[in-house]
């Protein structure tokens, strides 16, 4: 079920203009807040979009979820101090280089990535859920700090199926390819994705998705996942497997190796 796009009560007429414009440019019914409470639009709609002087946001029975840069914006602060990062590290990205983010979610790997590859450097973030993409999308064209705000706006974020995405994509196009789909078991102390979760798309990720993404990278393929996920079911190599709930699975290649 598509979700409806909605304002605050008593919005003010440019919040009500830039809803209607966001429901009718993405095909969405914009429904006049009234007096109705969230609670009684998410038990006949399941989502709803809501659009205040906050920004987008949108809620389930799960939560709401909005934008928030918190956990890149710490990673990034700590490269800027010059730390390390454990997904950079595994990718090998450096100033530059191309990074396609196959599951944008909360867009928080790809603006490190951003940060990392600067501004010769290119994201690209693609994201199946209409509301998660909606929602992130806002997000990055509004972010703050202002300091944020060009690394937010240099990320392409489309809203599309990867698996619709890569076959179209030139071969050794992006140098790292990378994957972060929503986990079958989830961490249960990243409160941040529970009103996630059930906006995401959650199909499993097969060999054939990394043939796909093994033709379109030139450096590597890389899988986030739970830290006992068997990477070897895709071809893939354990990496970065010291963390206590997450770990990594790599496809290293040659440039001369990946077929069309």
């Amino acid at each position: 079920m598509s979700p409806v796009m909605t304002t605050a009560r008593k919005p003010n007429a440019e919040q009500v203009a830039e809803a209607k414009e966001i429901a009718d440019r993405h095909g969405l019914q914009f429904l006049p807040r009234g007096n109705r409470s969230l609670d009684s639009l998410i038990i006949e709609y399941g989502s709803v979009l809501v659009f205040s002087y906050r920004g987008l946001s949108c809620y389930t029975n799960k939560g709401e979820l909005f934008f928030h840069p918190n956990m890149a914006a710490v990673r990034i602060r700590m490269l800027r101090k010059g730390g390390k990062d454990k997904l950079l590290n595994i990718c090998g990205l450096a100033p530059g280089d191309s990074f396609l983010d196959c599951t944008a979610g909360l867009c928080s790997d790809s603006l490190v990535a951003k940060y990392q590859v600067g501004e010769r450097g290119r994201v690209l973030a693609l994201e199946q859920s209409l509301p998660i993409y909606l929602v992130m999308a806002h997000g990055l064209q509004n972010a703050r700090p202002p300091r944020f705000q060009e690394l937010a706006k240099g990320i392409e974020l489309v809203c599309r199926d990867f698996r619709d995405i890569l076959p179209q994509l030139p071969p050794s196009s992006f140098d790292v390819v990378y994957f972060d789909p929503m986990f079958a078991v989830p961490v249960m102390e990243a409160s941040s994705l529970i009103p996630l979760r059930p906006l995401a798309q959650d199909q499993p990720l097969t060999p054939e998705d990394i043939h796909l993404a093994a033709r379109v990278a030139k450096k590597k393929v890389v899988l986030k996942e739970r830290v006992f996920y068997d990477f070897s079911q895709l071809g893939l190599t354990r990496a970065g497997g010291d963390g206590r709930k997450t770990a990594y699975g790599v496809l290293s290649l040659k440039e001369d190796e990946v077929e069309d």
